[in-house]
């Protein structure tokens, strides 16, 4: 059983992480041109209306788990706050966006409740920060969905990667948008459907990176959904959501974003 100290440490610092922006990889190194890690990660664009002729621009990463479906972090979608145009876009051969697919429309984990609060933390529920969204059309035929881990803690204890196309420099806001990887030590600290990894990046993770998959030779096990944040907004020590595809609530997502318009 894990200990009380370490239940308090998780809940204390989600509290902390799920009120921040997303985030995304700096460091780390370009993805391979053509591995499936490459042709599966997408990077998504949003544009939310936020006054008289102003409008918020957000990113996030993602990855497609079917020819339709993309898997992100829950937040990238609730985050919108009212009608928005997202967009999926891929990577040519040097790893930077090319092409964009319009998003139709995507559903949520069911056991997602927003961000954590200090009033309400639900640390169980902290790995349900997910959402699949479903794309107008289909991806290109040259890109290919990832398989998802049958045993994610299983898969987790291998050697992993993590991926995201957010700012290469932290305070560079041009230099989003070309993917990169990193590995990723983990460690799965909470239990149950919705379970939650610790680990700590050989990179650094900054804004634009939240929805990043994570794999293992197993297959995509993990998404990241926050980072252990200090006194700037990047740091290495990163919480991933533990996919279990078998689970109701994974299921129910899927489901809802296959049947959705």
């Amino acid at each position: 059983m894990r200990s009380t100290l370490l239940r308090f440490a998780i809940v204390a610092c989600a509290c902390a992480l799920m009120i921040s922006p997303v985030f995304a990889l700096s460091g780390g190194s370009p993805a391979r041109t053509g591995d499936r890690l490459t042709r599966a990660t997408v990077f998504i664009t949003s544009l939310t209306p936020s006054g008289k002729n102003r409008a918020q621009v957000g990113n996030c990463t993602g990855v497609l788990i079917d020819r339709d479906l993309i898997l992100t972090a829950g937040h990238c979608l609730s985050d919108l706050g009212g009608p928005s145009l997202v967009v999926a876009q891929f990577f040519d051969r040097s790893n930077r966006v090319v092409g964009a697919i319009q998003v139709a429309s995507g559903a949520m984990h069911p056991d997602y409740a927003g961000r954590a609060s200090a009033d309400d933390p639900k640390p169980e529920l902290l790995g349900a920060d997910l959402a699949v969204l479903k794309l107008a059309s289909p991806a290109p035929a040259d890109r290919k969905p990832i398989a998802l881990a049958d045993d994610p803690v299983a898969a987790s204890k291998v050697a992993s990667v993590l991926a995201g196309a957010g700012l290469r420099r932290p305070a560079d806001e041009g230099s989003a948008g070309q993917l990169r990887v990193a590995r990723v030590a983990s460690e799965v600290v909470t239990d149950g459907p919705t379970a939650v990894a610790l680990g700590v990046a050989g990179g650094m993770i900054c804004r634009g990176d939240s929805g990043g998959p994570v794999v293992s030779s197993a297959g995509l096990w993990g998404i990241v959904i926050a980072i252990v944040r200090k006194k700037s907004l990047c740091n290495s020590t990163v919480f991933m959501a533990v996919l279990d595809p078998t689970s109701r609530g994974f299921r129910t997502m899927v489901s809802r974003a296959k049947k959705s318009s």
